[in-house]
């Protein structure tokens, strides 16, 4: 599963920014006195927006999740009135539950709280999957440093927008079923767990408005990610009674053909909500 953000980034450069901050590197609009604690490079406002496979999605693939190019600097010097003397622990992220506040957290925590350091460039915004459709991942995250007894406290509001997936049944829907659900004692033309197989060259005609052997949807209903018991399967939500998660076992036991990733799981269900094409 395939997920991965639109909108390039204009970057700007700081009246007092420093070429090794990196060059575009800003603070985040705390005090003046503190605004050395923690800056930021690689967007152009405090509140971003980009759309999924655009410029400032910089592995450029509409993949269900926007990779932004942002990277923390702390101890930055040149900013201002601020002067950097080494933080006395790591930034903290709130909230640090959601992926991405995780991910910055980390990134931020591997960094020599004492000296100037960055960093890298990349931070995995994913949209929001689920039965209502493909909507826009949102991340509100409060960054604190301290030094000295000071805070620098700052606030990001970062946005991933989907983009044009532009998913074929072929080249990226199958690979999937073949790799994660034809595997032995699934869904092959031996077995058919569910009446189903979903090899190569039938798994098409047996999922497109075919019938689901288990509650009234059909397996994939061409532009309804709501309407296809496939999407419920995968996402876990609204399942019938007696009905469980594909792949069998995922997430906590994966079968010999593992789980869905993030990525394939969009890819699914974009491929769903743009009418289910064979292709």
């Amino acid at each position: 599963m395939r997920i991965a953000v639109a909108l390039a980034f204009v970057l700007v450069l700081g009246p007092a920014a420093r070429a090794d901050c990196p060059p575009d590197c800003v603070g985040g609009g705390g005090p003046s006195a503190t605004d050395c604690f923690v800056a930021w490079s690689g967007l152009s406002a405090m509140n971003e927006t980009c759309a999924d496979g655009q410029a400032c999605d910089i592995d450029g693939k509409v993949d269900g999740v926007c990779t932004l190019g942002l990277q923390g600097c702390i101890n930055v010097p040149g900013l201002g009135a601020c002067t950097p003397a080494g933080l006395s622990g790591p930034p903290t992220v709130t909230p640090s539950k959601a992926p991405t506040g995780q991910a910055l957290a980390a990134a931020l925590h591997a960094l020599d709280p004492s000296t100037h350091a960055c960093t890298p460039p990349g931070l995995g915004l994913p949209l929001k999957l689920s039965l209502a459709g493909i909507k826009p991942g949102k991340a509100h995250l409060t960054v604190t440093a301290s030094s000295g007894g000071k805070r620098d406290r700052d606030k990001l509001r970062l946005t991933c927008t989907p983009g044009a997936a532009q998913i074929s049944f072929a080249r990226d829907v199958q690979p999937i079923f073949t790799a994660r659900c034809a595997i032995t004692s699934c869904h092959t033309n031996q077995n058919r767990s569910g009446g189903q197989s979903l090899e190569m060259g039938v798994a098409y005609a047996e999922s497109v408005n075919a019938r689901a052997t288990t509650g009234r949807l059909l397996r994939v209903k061409p532009g309804s990610i709501r309407g296809s018991q496939l999407a419920h399967r995968i996402l876990g939500q609204g399942l019938p009674r007696r009905g469980v998660v594909m792949p069998l076992g995922c997430p906590g036991f994966p079968p010999a053909g593992g789980c869905l990733t993030p990525g394939e799981t969009f890819t699914i269900l974009s491929w769903i909500a743009e009418g289910a094409p064979d292709d």
